[in-house]
């Protein structure tokens, strides 16, 4: 489900949320939403996988999901672009403050890290880094 209302800091960007979480997914998608983004959630990596499109500019994923892990998801949302430019930025959500899980996102490709609970200050500095495209 897309929903388009608020603020319009990033009218019409195209977000992908992938959280297994309910509420988590859910309070992401609200303030992304409250940002003026396009929101499409997914609640599981095969369901994230099968709603991706090319017209998703960012996407959010959650590493501790069950099925493909958020590592993985990652793998397959890049070996879907010949080139690093033309793919989404991808971010991590996570409540893990440890340093092998921030060197394991840039190992595999990531973009960031947004550290949970997800704030509007945290979510606009990363709308702000997807803008490179």
């Amino acid at each position: 489900m897309q929903v388009n209302r608020g603020y319009s800091y990033f009218p019409g960007l195209q977000i992908l949320v992938m959280d297994g979480n309910g509420v988590s997914r859910m309070a992401t998608k609200g303030l992304l939403v409250h940002l003026g983004c396009d929101v499409t959630a997914a609640g599981s990596s095969e369901e994230c996988l099968r709603i991706f499109s090319h017209e998703h500019k960012v996407v959010f994923t959650d590493v501790g999901i069950s099925g493909m892990d958020g590592y993985e998801v990652v793998s397959v949302l890049q070996d879907r672009f010949s080139a690093r430019h033309q793919r989404p930025l991808i971010t991590i959500l996570t409540a893990n403050t440890d340093r092998a899980t921030k060197d394991n996102c840039l190992r595999v490709g990531m973009d960031g890290v947004v550290l949970k609970p997800v704030s509007l200050e945290k979510m606009r500095s990363v709308y702000r880094c997807s803008y490179r495209m």
